[in-house]
């Protein structure tokens, strides 16, 4: 993580800007994304479409690892593997290392599904995004990608005792100011 010099630090106001941009686009998101699956060919669950999007793009894995990827509990992700796996997306297959576990791997139905999916995302960010430049569109990537590892990053912090409790950090920035 680069740290900022305090004199370019941002204002308590454009953190609140953020803040408030931020979780309207969090509303926005939960709203839209049963319409957005909607759209492709197969009715596959929000959850499930995560699964499968994991297993197509890091698998063969383990029930375990894939849990840890999704940030779920290994018992939920459990019931879902075993829905994806009737209904043909996934299957399970012998570990080669260990023959006691088994891997979850794509099936070309998972394969088709996770295709159609990303087919209809990006055709939604094309049509979204088709009045900003080519420099906008990666600027924006770029600092999109390093608030999401410093947001993934600083979750671990949102519940540890050991850290500063954010309303007393608030107030002792602000009478610093």
């Amino acid at each position: 993580m680069t740290l900022v010099p305090v004199d370019n630090a941002a204002s308590v106001q454009d953190i609140d800007e953020l803040a408030t941009t931020f979780s309207r686009l969090m509303r926005t998101f939960n709203r839209a994304r049963q319409q957005f699956l909607a759209r492709a060919r197969h009715n596959v669950e929000w959850s499930s479409q995560l699964l499968i999007s994991a297993v197509v793009n890091d698998g063969p894995l383990r029930a375990g690892a894939l849990a840890e990827i999704v940030q779920s509990d290994a018992s939920t992700v459990s019931r879902q593997v075993a829905q994806l796996v009737k209904d043909g997306y996934l299957e399970r297959r012998a570990d080669p290392h260990d023959g006691r576990a088994s891997l979850l791997v794509a099936t070309a139905q998972g394969h088709e599904l996770h295709r159609d999916h990303m087919q209809v995302r990006n055709e939604h960010f094309r049509r979204m995004l088709d009045q900003w430049s080519e420099r906008d569109v990666r600027r924006f990537s770029a600092l999109l990608h390093r608030f999401t590892d410093d947001f993934l990053n600083s979750k671990k912090d949102w519940f540890d005792e050991d850290a500063e409790p954010v309303r007393e950090a608030a107030t002792a920035s602000q009478r610093e100011s």
